[in-house]
């Protein structure tokens, strides 16, 4: 493992906060049987993270979900940052990586890569 690279262990609630503060959008990847899996949807990424942030009860401002270069890009609303934004994304990509049976997910934030494990 690289010094840019952490697995998260999802057994820990607080295992989000590994994740470290980040500013703008964040890029992620999901695998599936060693290699990158596209298969998601990107409006199964939208879906969970407005729940998401329905149930943490923010005023939902404006956020966009797309495919860029083959990866999903997340653009969070401006006013969700910090610790805050690391347990939202961590929750979204979790929850869709878990019901899409998939290994892990690789988030690069601020040009540094790190990984959610997932565990079954």
């Amino acid at each position: 493992m690289s010094n840019h690279e952490t697995n998260i262990e999802l057994d820990n609630p607080l295992s989000s906060a590994k994740i470290g503060a980040y500013s703008g959008s964040i890029k992620a990847k999901f695998y599936k049987s060693g290699k990158v899996f596209k298969g998601i949807p990107a409006v199964d990424i939208h879906s969970e993270l407005r729940s998401v942030l329905c149930n943490s009860k923010i005023k939902i401002q404006p956020y966009n979900v797309s495919y860029k270069h083959g990866q999903l890009q997340i653009d969070l609303p401006s006013n969700i940052k910090g610790s805050l934004a690391n347990l939202i994304i961590v929750k979204t990509l979790t929850t869709v990586g878990l019901r899409y049976k998939c290994i892990s997910c690789k988030l690069e934030l601020d040009n540094i890569t790190k990984t959610i494990c997932f565990h079954y």
